[in-house]
């Protein structure tokens, strides 16, 4: 999602302050969120297909369809709980093709008598619904319909809803513990524009007068969150990059008119893009379906098969490659393929993901760029809270919620980078690919795959036990102290003669038995610091302690100096 911590103020004031027009809804703060504790309406049935028809009216700014849901009873309940923002209104419920009906709550939870139901009974729920969306005021961040135009006055539409949930514009399970095995999607748009979706077009045809459909089928598992509208007069630039699965996989990419030039040579970075995230994590995921780029009236989202791109061919301030397409096609492996059960464990998207750049910049530029960038991503650390609450959180509250509340906020991404550098260190360059190999894909029959089957649900110890089978050592004290609970340790050394003397000072007195890269003369040694400390002799030769800054520890804030001087 989102990326680059440090633009995220920057953004937030960056937001639309002007009044929005009499047929728009208010852009008051959402209060819809994503995710958290599963509720027993919730939790009682599972969400097998959904099927999206929507018409999308750029004059109007409305919306107007149906989804109907295919799901499974798990266990029997008198109601089940599906969600739809309030902005949006219900026409009609169906229950297995019989009116039935609802029960709206505050926000966005709707309520359905189920009571006739036996637990595994498969059941479907069709639901006609329209208005108008939110307007997202600062997308993606905060997010909704953005509603632009292009340079010649056409609709530039597109949607965002990774912190709200797709709740914001189509009624769902919005929860990231339920996605769905495969998913339809049709959308009519006036004639003239496309709608760029996600999976593949299996039909591009007239509708009605004045008005064309695209319809999209999703052949594999797919977060709510990231299903996505992109709608403009696009130009479709086309490419075919030939896997390391060994299938040969569609490249497309959406591209504004005006800017047709600048996408086709762009795509050469997409691939290149794709090429390193299948040597370093495994096959692109979705190869049945595509890889999909689409300009977008915002800057950037991971939706599946369909990756939002706003960041204008911008590239990066500090190194030669598009940052954002990176960052965002990294999503496709974290995130998308491997998707955090629940958004306490949200680092699996984004730190993971952050960490691919610093590994793309080391095999295109070489060791130094790879810890330039880890420097660049340690100024951004906060530990204002654990990166990975064993609690069940929802997204607002592990990314907005503030200092306070004991949100991660940003660490997300920035720590949760430096936590996957710091486990390089310790586990060394061969076993750390490894590891991540086996985060992708932990069984490597499944690297063949391409009918779904390779995707899941995944937790924090479940890629601590991966680890651990994989390296064959045991790494509980690593993820405790560094993922569930925020103070860093601090390294004490002093010197004594010609002794170097180094121990750990570590939050909570929890076992922490890192090792300490120190350069003494010219080479670098791995000193084992046990719970006692360690001592080095020096023999006399100067010498430097984490000289490459592999260690995520607490840096002591320099004193402040007394006023006057």
């Amino acid at each position: 999602m989102r990326v680059h911590a440090l633009a995220i103020a920057a953004l937030y004031l960056c937001g639309s302050a002007s009044t929005p027009e009499a047929q728009e809804a208010p852009t008051r703060p959402i209060k819809n969120t994503s995710g958290g504790e599963l509720l027993p309406e919730e939790a009682c049935y599972d969400v097998l297909h959904y099927d999206l028809e929507l018409e999308v009216d750029p004059e109007q700014r409305r919306i107007a369809g149906q989804l109907r849901l295919d799901a499974a009873l798990l266990t029997a309940s008198k109601e089940l709980i599906f969600d739809l923002d309030e902005a949006l209104q219900i026409e009609a419920v169906e229950l297995d093709g019989q009116p039935v009906g609802h029960v709206r709550e505050a926000e966005q939870r709707v309520r359905v008598p189920i009571a006739k139901l036996a637990s595994g009974t498969r059941f479907s729920l069709t639901i006609r619904y329209g208005g108008v969306p939110r307007r997202a005021p600062t997308p993606p961040w905060v997010g909704g319909f953005t509603w632009k135009k292009t340079a010649d006055g056409r609709p530039f539409i597109a949607t965002s809803c990774q912190g709200e949930g797709a709740d914001l514009w189509w009624p769902c399970k919005d929860h990231p513990s339920d996605k769905p095995e495969s998913m339809d999607i049709a959308v009519t748009v006036p004639s003239g524009l496309f709608c760029a979706s996600n999976g593949r077009l299996v039909a591009d045809e007239p509708a009605r007068e004045g008005w064309v459909r695209q319809r999209w089928h999703v052949s594999t598992p797919i977060s709510n969150y990231a299903v996505a509208l992109n709608i403009a007069p696009y130009v479709e630039l086309r490419s075919e990059y030939e896997s390391t699965a060994g299938d040969k996989l569609p490249v497309r990419f959406w591209v504004l008119p005006e800017n047709e030039a600048q996408g086709r040579r762009f795509l050469a970075q997409i691939v290149e893009h794709l090429a390193f995230f299948e040597r370093t994590c495994g096959p692109y995921p979705f190869r049945a379906d595509k890889y999909g780029v689409v300009e977008t009236p915002h800057l950037g989202m991971e939706h599946q098969t369909i990756i939002a791109y706003g960041n204008a061919y911008q590239g990066d301030d500090n190194f030669d490659y598009d940052w954002l397409h990176h960052h965002e096609l990294a999503h496709e492996w974290w995130g998308n393929l491997v998707t955090a059960r629940d958004w306490n464990d949200f680092w699996i998207h984004e730190g993971v993901g952050t960490y691919m750049q610093a590994l793309f910049l080391e095999q295109k530029f070489g060791r130094e760029a790879y810890l330039q960038k880890m420097r660049l991503d340690r100024g951004g650390i906060l530990n204002r809270g654990a990166v990975a609450p064993r609690e069940p959180r929802d997204s607002q509250w592990m990314y907005f919620a503030g200092r306070e509340s004991g949100s991660p906020g940003g660490d997300i991404y920035s720590k949760g980078s430096w936590i996957c550098h710091t486990l390089r260190w310790l586990l060394g360059d061969e076993d750390m690919a490894r590891v991540l190999r086996r985060w992708a894909y932990p069984d490597p029959a499944l690297e063949a795959s391409s009918d779904g089957s390779a995707c899941r649900l995944a937790t924090t110890d479940e890629l601590l036990a991966i680890a651990e089978q994989v390296t064959g050592r045991e790494l509980d004290w690593f993820f405790e102290l560094y993922l569930r609970q925020p103070a860093l340790p601090e390294l004490i050394e002093s010197v004594e003669g010609d002794r170097l003397q180094l121990s750990w000072k570590v939050p909570g007195e929890l076992p922490f038995p890192m090792p300490v890269p120190v350069r003494v003369g010219e080479s670098i040694q791995r000193i084992e610091v046990p719970a006692e400390g360690a001592a080095i002799e020096l023999g006399g030769q100067p010498y430097a302690v984490d000289p490459e800054g592999w260690l995520l520890k607490h840096i002591p804030k320099p004193p402040r100096k007394p006023r006057g001087s």
